[in-house]
This record gives C-alpha cells, sequence and structure tokens, in this order.
C-alpha cells in the first residue's frame, strides 16, 4: 500500500478520535438537566427575612397581607412579596454546578450577599444563599444554608431580592373605600367647595347648589385611592420646605366610619402631599393637584337631564298644538299610545330625539331663574333602571322660547334653570308625520 495513503489514513483516524474525545468530555461538561432545590408550600409562609446590599428586611404576613416589620413598621408591597414567594418557595436551578459544595470562595458563597430565610410555622426555617453572578449569562450561584449543592440560578430570581426599602413598601399611601365616600370637602386655590352623596347621586352644596359632575367626581374618587408615594420624607419640620404649611390642595373625605384629610402643595417641578396624622410626607405626581382644580361651574353637571337614551321606556311631547306619547315594549318595540290609531313611530326618530336630549348640555346655567312664559314644549321621559330592573323614573324637560343663540330648559328636579345651544329645537318635531313611519296607508296619495 502506499505510505501516502497509508499516513493520510492514520492522520484522519486521529483527528476523528480527537473529535469523538471533545464530543465525550463536552458532553460530560453539560449542565444537567434544571431540578427543585426548595419545596415549600407558598401559602404557609408566614414570615421573610431578607439581607442584601441596601440592609436587613424583615416581613411578616398578617391574614392576606404582608407587612414589613423591620427596617421600618409599615405596610408592603404585595406585589413584591409575592413575586418572592413564587420564585423560591419552590426554588428551581438551571444546573447544577457541584455538588459536594467545595471552594464555596470560588462561587462567593464563603461570604453570600444575599441571604433569604422563610419561616413556616412548626418546621424549620429554609434559608437561600446567594453567590457572584455568572459573568456568561448573569445567573447567580445559590446554595441552601443547610444544604452542599452548589446551582445556577436564573438571573431574574435574583433581581427580585435586589430591592432597597423603598421597593418593598406599599407606595399607596392614601387609604380610601371609594364606595363608602359620602362627602367631600376640598380647598383648592381660592376655590372652595363641598360636595355630597344623597341617594346614589353627587350634588355641590357649597358654594351653590347643583348636581355634581358624576364622573368629575368618580374620576377625583379614583384618583385619591390609587395615590402612590414617588417617595417618603420624614415629617418632621419639613412641611414648610415642601410648601405644606400653606397647602394648593387640603381635600377631606368623610364616609361613616370616619374621615381623611389629605393636603398637597407644589415646590418647584415637584408635588408633595401629607395624610393628616402620617410621619411622612410623600412626593407625589403634580398630576393628582390638576384633578381639583377648578370653580364650581367646573365640578356641575352639565348635562340637563343626566340619562341614557336605551334607558327610556316612554317618551310624552306636547307643543304648539302637538301631542303624543310613545312606549317602547318588553321586546324594544316603540308604539304609540293613545290617540293614534293606524300610526306606527319611526324607530330612527325617536331614538335620534333620545339622543339629542341625552346629549343636551348646559350653555350657561341660571342660578336664580326670573319669571318666564310658559313652556314652549314640555318633554316627560319615563327610564327604567339597568341595575335594578322595574325602578321606574320620570324626568321633565320644559323648554322656553328661543333667543337667537340660546334657549332656557327647566328641569324641574331641579332649584336652577339651563341656557342650552337654540339648535335643540330643530330637532323636536312640528307634526305628528315628523315622528311616524312611512306605511302604505300613510304614504298613498290623498292620505296623511
Amino acid at each position: 500500500m502506499n505510505w501516502k495513503k497509508i499516513l493520510a489514513l492514520a492522520l484522519f483516524l486521529g483527528l476523528l478520535a480527537a473529535a469523538i474525545t471533545w464530543i465525550e468530555r463536552r458532553e460530560k461538561a453539560r449542565p444537567t438537566a434544571e431540578g427543585t432545590l426548595l419545596d415549600i408550600p407558598t401559602g404557609s409562609v408566614e414570615k421573610i427575612e431578607l439581607r442584601n446590599g441596601s440592609g436587613h428586611f424583615v416581613f411578616r404576613r398578617r391574614d392576606t397581607m404582608w407587612y414589613v416589620e423591620q427596617p421600618l413598621a409599615v405596610k408592603a408591597d404585595k406585589v413584591a412579596l409575592e413575586s418572592i414567594l413564587d420564585n423560591f418557595c419552590e426554588l428551581k436551578y438551571d444546573r447544577l454546578v457541584a455538588e459536594d459544595g467545595r471552594e464555596l470562595n470560588t462561587f462567593g458563597l464563603d461570604k453570600p450577599g444575599t441571604e433569604l430565610t422563610l419561616f413556616v410555622a412548626g418546621k424549620p426555617a429554609a434559608t437561600v444563599l446567594l453567590g457572584v453572578r455568572n459573568e456568561l449569562d448573569d445567573s447567580s450561584y445559590a446554595r441552601l444554608a443547610s444544604g452542599s449543592k452548589v446551582v445556577s440560578l436564573a438571573a431574574y430570581k435574583r433581581n427580585d431580592l435586589e430591592k432597597d426599602l423603598f421597593a418593598f413598601r406599599d407606595k399607596r399611601f392614601f387609604a380610601i373605600d371609594t364606595m363608602a365616600v359620602t362627602a367631600l370637602d376640598l380647598r383648592h386655590g381660592e376655590n372652595r367647595l363641598a360636595l355630597a352623596k344623597k341617594d346614589g347621586r353627587w350634588f355641590l352644596e357649597k358654594p351653590v347648589y347643583s348636581l355634581a359632575s358624576a364622573a368629575r367626581v368618580d374620576e377625583v374618587l379614583a384618583s385619591a385611592s390609587t395615590l402612590e408615594a414617588l417617595s417618603f420624607i420624614p415629617a418632621t419640620g419639613a412641611p414648610a420646605q415642601h410648601g405644606l404649611d400653606k397647602p394648593l390642595l387640603s381635600a377631606e373625605f368623610k364616609a361613616p366610619g370616619g374621615s381623611q384629610r389629605i393636603v398637597a402643595a407644589k415646590s418647584g417641578e415637584q408635588a408633595f402631599a401629607r395624610v393628616e396624622g402620617a410621619a411622612e410626607i410623600c412626593g407625589i405626581s403634580p398630576g393628582f393637584l390638576d384633578k381639583f382644580a377648578g370653580d364650581a361651574t367646573a365640578w356641575r353637571e352639565k348635562k340637563v337631564a343626566p340619562f341614557y337614551a336605551y334607558d327610556v321606556r316612554e317618551l310624552s311631547l306636547r307643543r304648539e298644538g302637538l301631542q303624543f306619547t310613545v312606549r317602547k315594549d318588553a321586546a324594544g318595540a316603540w308604539a304609540f299610545a293613545g290617540s293614534q290609531p293606524g300610526r306606527q313611530p319611526a324607530v330612527e326618530k325617536i331614538e335620534s330625539l333620545l339622543t339629542a336630549l341625552a346629549e343636551l348640555e348646559a350653555v350657561e346655567f341660571i342660578d336664580a331663574p326670573r319669571p318666564r312664559p310658559e313652556a314652549g314644549t314640555r318633554i316627560a321621559l319615563k327610564t327604567e333602571d339597568q341595575v335594578e330592573p322595574g325602578k321606574r323614573s320620570e324626568i321633565v324637560l320644559e323648554f322656553g322660547a328661543g333667543a337667537e343663540e340660546t334657549v332656557i330648559v327647566r328641569n324641574p328636579a331641579l332649584p336652577y334653570a339651563f341656557q342650552v345651544a337654540r339648535g335643540i329645537l330643530d330637532k323636536f318635531p312640528a307634526k305628528i308625520e315628523d315622528v311616524t313611519a312611512e306605511t302604505a296607508a300613510t304614504s298613498a296619495p290623498g292620505k296623511r
């Protein structure tokens, strides 16, 4: 055999053997399949202790809520604590790094920078130690204080533990039950307002009596109940420094169970708030103060009669010799009531009129309406409550004669009148045919 061929074959076999050896070694070095280092029920943990670069923290569960006990007694951020439980009670690792746990200094576990201890009633506490990060994939070396295995944990698990006190605190510092609030007294700048809830509706009581904008009040209540701190500052000696000695906003939320008062101010581009009796001042979003801005007009309900067109079950109209009533049955079909034999209402015209009335808003309020001529148009609506089927309400609207641009409207349920755009008069029918559907009888020649 040619010696060159023999040499080439030997070289090939040598390379093949080297490749097989390298593959075998790589397979032996391949991380083991993920395993579980710790497995305890999340609901059984009643206390958590954490040491990290920011300090020493102790958290305790009371009923369904978590509280910080050290370094400060405050309510904890429930989401932050439950995230720790989700990731560490059933602690899965990506790979087993060392079985015997020797040379812990190699992994930073001789002096771990982070220690997490979970306490379960009637059982030994479980402590997880975290060492240095693996520079290749940012994972962390970890082990149990009571075990010898060194494992690798995904990077996101460590992120749950590397937080400071602010991150672990509940940022919602002004807890109110929006459904329980029945009155609101507030001052924003020069504007002073008093509002009260009666029979499920909000009314402005000072400086003028008026139906209040439910949307505006709901927005304020929602903003207050979800207000979060951007920072916490000890209150001692700080009020004047942050403008709270002369606050821009002072608001008291009243409920049967008690009242809560909050004051807020701006200092430069920042805003600060303090709850009455609290030991801290909170940095807040400046936009919170804007929710309370405006004089009484800004808080008044501008709709002449707040209702939804689809809730109306009966409409009666009387104007200049025209009078009719239409009713909607349980199936949603409209029909004339009384003296309109053989006629069918034009559904789209009836519903268009109802929509226009539901959207009718004041251009101006008349708080001491002077005597005026009898209403040229009177509309009465009967509505059904969607929440309480069978509960009916009546709304009456009286329209005076139109001026150049506006017309006066009175809702007898309110002690004031409205000026609205005159265009609403153009939407009213002038004769019965304006709200009658086209049929063979009405469209035939000579028929009306």
